[in-house]
């Protein structure tokens, strides 16, 4: 009777080894890697991260009107990136669940991340109802399709076509 209710009871400890081990530990542990590194950012909370906050901050923006003489329009399209990179500064860690994100606006750090990664870049998924708008251009595709659609459309962009198409629209610009 014993060995039957341990029997029962392990792959429920184990299971709740794991949760704590991905709802806990890890992301306590991400936090620490990049404050040892100098990058801060809002508070993880478990099970939905950050996601609270970021919807309430768009829901508050967009009840505001906003500034008809102003162009900076980050605290309106994404005012939790507008907050936190003046909280934090322009490269800090947020949460999706349980799924860091680190929102980089360095130029260069940019530019070493997307080169230097070795393929470890991955793009986030979108959401159903941005793919329906972007479709399934350039902007989305990966790996070889991604590859394959490059090597097409890369002659188009040759500084000599370039130049070619740029005199001609201005030729006709002026006509």
């Amino acid at each position: 009777m014993h060995s039957l209710l341990l029997l029962l009871l392990s792959p429920a400890a184990i299971l709740v080894l794991r949760l704590a081990h991905v709802i806990l530990w890890v992301p306590r542990r991400t936090q620490l890697h990049f404050r040892r590194q100098g990058i801060s950012g809002p508070k993880y909370r478990p099970f939905v991260g950050n996601a609270g906050e970021i919807r309430t901050m768009a829901a508050a923006a967009a009840s505001r009107p906003m500034n008809r003489l102003s162009h900076d329009i980050v605290c309106r399209v994404d005012p939790s990136y507008g907050l936190w990179s003046a909280s934090h500064g322009r490269t800090f860690l947020f949460w999706f669940g349980t799924r860091a994100r680190l929102a980089v606006a360095e130029p260069e750090m940019v530019k070493v991340t997307l080169l230097g990664t070795g393929g470890a870049f991955d793009r986030i998924e979108e959401t159903p109802l941005v793919k329906h708008l972007l479709g399934d251009g350039l902007f989305r595709l990966r790996g070889q399709r991604w590859a394959h659609h490059r090597r097409i459309i890369s002659p188009a962009f040759n500084m000599e076509r370039v130049k070619v198409w740029s005199l001609g629209l201005g030729r006709l610009l002026r006509a």
